[in-house]
């Protein structure tokens, strides 16, 4: 049975993704902070583990406790920005953890299971980008600046990680339904980003996606 990882895995993208690669036949690590909001998950084929990204050293534990598998995919999808405002009335703490959100944890959690994934047949990291990392807007702030800064990440992974037989993808969504109590209409859906990340762990060996942009088809006629 081929094993992933899932991060932002208490809703949205991450929950969806979950629960599709658990039936396409994926053992599948789930990690949040939220605990609770996993718990029904919890299957036959999804374990739960409570892990804050954006500290180091709780992804240091987690790494000791599954420091022994064979890991196939991991999908860097937690993610998001910090109170993201105009820059004039940012604070450095706030583009500071929303760095550690989007970049510096999925990169550390992906440096430390290099060796694990290097075991697979074919091993994947997919990072869940933006479409506002893409395209600034006014008022973006700390959010547009990290979720750019993972395109940077990625091309990066992208020239050294074949030395290691792992292929890198970044998945590019806009706007995604995922707000609590708010129903958007021109939006992607939660599954509609499960399918595609289990698309792209599911391609050939020797098929890297690069990058993925995905969009809502537009309404107007």
């Amino acid at each position: 049975m081929k094993t992933a990882i899932v991060t932002g895995a208490s809703k949205g993208v991450g929950y969806e993704t979950c629960r599709t690669l658990s039936n396409n036949g994926y053992r599948v690590i789930a990690v949040s902070r939220d605990f609770e909001r996993m718990k029904s998950l919890v299957s036959e084929n999804i374990e739960i583990y409570k892990m804050d990204i954006t500290n180091f050293i709780e992804i240091e534990k987690f790494f000791q406790k599954y420091k022994d598998i064979s890991l196939d995919l991991l999908v860097n999808n937690a993610g998001g920005g910090s109170n993201p405002t105009r820059i004039i009335n940012e604070s450095p703490e706030n583009f500071n953890y929303a760095y550690s959100l989007n970049v510096s944890g999925p990169m550390y959690l992906s440096k430390l299971f290099t060796d694990n994934l290097s075991k697979s047949e074919n091993p994947t990291i997919i990072f869940i980008s933006s479409l506002g990392g893409k395209v600034a807007y006014d008022g973006g702030g700390n959010y547009t600046n990290a979720k750019r800064a993972i395109g940077g990440l990625v091309d990066t992974m992208r020239l050294e990680y074949p030395m290691y037989g792992i292929k890198i993808t970044e998945i590019c969504p806009g706007t995604i339904d995922t707000v609590d109590g708010e129903k958007r209409e021109i939006a992607l859906t939660a599954d509609d980003m499960s399918c595609a990340i289990n698309w792209v762990a599911g391609l050939p060996k020797h098929v890297n996606v690069n990058y993925l942009e995905i969009n809502h088809i537009s309404s107007r006629r």
